[in-house]
């Protein structure tokens, strides 16, 4: 039997528009009223109608892009019965998946989301870099080295797949290592158009700040695994849940090893990504080009998706 893996897609997938043809749906509306009513009282208006700049801001992002996937996850449930039998998110991506496997309420995903990305917007500055064509283990040694010679902050934020690593940190050493990256064997280094360097020790007051703030709400155990970000395990207790969210937003997303516990661990062999773009599931097809891949982005991949499931896994 086929094992199904719900994945969420974080900050870089958004898009002015997205969510849009969503909005007719009671369901959706729903979700999107809601984070309207406790995130912002416009956000689904820049979601949906930017402009561009102001949705690139992070206080905006974040909601919008999890809003999105949320609304999409629960149009998908009134169509298709398919279960997930594992589940993750990309960073704030995360919050989608403890939404879908019953840990937080809509109300406390958007409390959760609004409050995250407002402590990392108004953290100090920094940049980001994507590197490419060298192993995340290479790229931490390499990372490692220059911060001991330097005493520089600076670390890895993103193990995004074997040839695919960001790196984050002050401005000056983001760009100084970029020469050792490419000594190293790395085909290309190339700056994120991001002012925040997240996943980083920068963001270390704002991961304390916002663990005192996930003190305040309730959480349940996960009705399904979720494999979480900062050690790619497969995790089901609340409280645990809890006390990693506090570390994950100055800690290293673990997305390969994630994807490995899915696929080799797990069995997966379906992928279905909720939310705007195809970023993960493009993650996946590289290092997995075996997997079933499916995107709700839209109505119109919602029914794609639900129509060729319903084919290979006889879910209708």
């Amino acid at each position: 039997m086929s094992k199904v893996a719900f994945v969420f897609p974080g900050q870089g997938s958004q898009s002015v528009g997205m969510g849009l043809d969503f909005y007719e749906h009671p369901a959706a509306r729903h979700v999107f009223d809601v984070f309207d009513r406790l995130v912002a009282p416009n956000l689904s208006q820049v979601c949906f109608r930017g402009p561009e700049e102001e949705l690139r801001r992070t206080i905006y992002t974040q909601p919008a892009i999890l809003g999105t996937a949320i609304a999409a996850l629960e149009l998908f449930r009134e169509r298709c019965p398919v279960q997930p039998h594992v589940l993750a998110g990309h960073s704030l991506g995360e919050y989608g998946a403890h939404y879908a496997a019953g840990v937080i309420s809509l109300d406390t995903a958007a409390q959760l989301i609004k409050r995250r990305a407002e402590l990392m917007e108004n953290a100090p500055k920094g940049a980001m870099s994507a590197v490419l064509g060298l192993s995340g283990e290479a790229v931490a040694q390499v990372i490692s080295g220059y911060r001991e010679e330097t005493g520089a902050v600076i670390a890895v934020a993103n193990y995004n797949t074997d040839q695919q690593t960001v790196i984050s940190g002050a401005v000056d050493a983001v760009a100084d290592v970029a020469a050792r990256l490419k000594d190293a064997g790395a085909k290309r280094v190339m700056p994120l158009p991001v002012g925040g360097a997240f996943h980083s020790p920068l963001m270390q007051p704002a991961a304390e700040s916002f663990a005192g703030y996930l003190a305040e709400f309730k959480f349940q155990n996960a009705s399904v695994p979720v494999v979480t970000n900062v050690d790619a395990a497969l995790t089901t207790d609340a409280a645990e849940i809890q006390r990693k969210l506090g570390s994950q937003i100055d800690g290293s997303v673990r997305w390969t090893q994630t994807m490995t516990r899915m696929v080799s661990d797990c069995g997966v062999d379906t992928v279905i990504e909720f939310g705007p773009g195809k970023v993960l599931t493009g993650m996946f097809k590289k290092s997995f080009p075996a997997l079933r891949v499916f995107n709700v982005l839209d109505l119109a991949s919602l029914e794609e998706t639900v129509a060729q499931l319903g084919a290979c896994l006889a879910c209708v």
